[in-house]
């Protein structure tokens, strides 16, 4: 009996399960989020009760930046590029070759293109960010 029902709705809850994960990662998310801003309230309010100075750091945000974290961030952010591009590029190669030699002759291996597209954009993109760098460096 529980076996049948189970049989007759397994195809509904499949859905519903794959559903419930990013509700499930986004409700995580902003819990962790709640709790860390929490946690730096209570420390502001112990500093304020203590008399000790709040520093500028903890009011901006919480981590202790130094001096070059932009730059180290937008270093970052350009590596993500390239290395995004790279990925995406390899990925659709492997999809269409797989797809290629599934089926001969057949139209499969263009889901390939989808992500080989994507990663020549990044790549473009990544070269253009370079090269406004570049220019930007030399104009110092």
């Amino acid at each position: 009996m529980v076996s049948d029902v189970l049989r007759d709705n397994f195809p509904v809850l499949i859905p519903i399960l794959a559903l419930m994960i990013p509700i499930v990662a986004i409700v995580a998310h902003y819990l962790t989020k709640s709790r860390r801003e929490q946690a730096m309230h209570e420390t502001i309010r112990e500093l304020v009760k203590a008399g000790q100075p709040i520093p500028p750091e903890l009011l901006r945000g919480g981590d202790f930046q130094d001096s070059d974290y932009e730059e180290q961030r937008r270093a970052k952010q350009r590596n993500g590029t390239l290395q995004g591009g790279v990925i995406n590029l390899s990925v659709g190669v492997g999809l269409m070759v797989m797809f290629a030699v599934m089926r001969p002759g057949g139209w499969l291996w263009a889901i390939g293109t989808i992500p080989f597209c994507l990663g020549i954009g990044l790549l473009v993109l990544w070269s253009f960010e370079r090269k406004q760098l570049q220019q930007s460096q030399s104009g110092r």
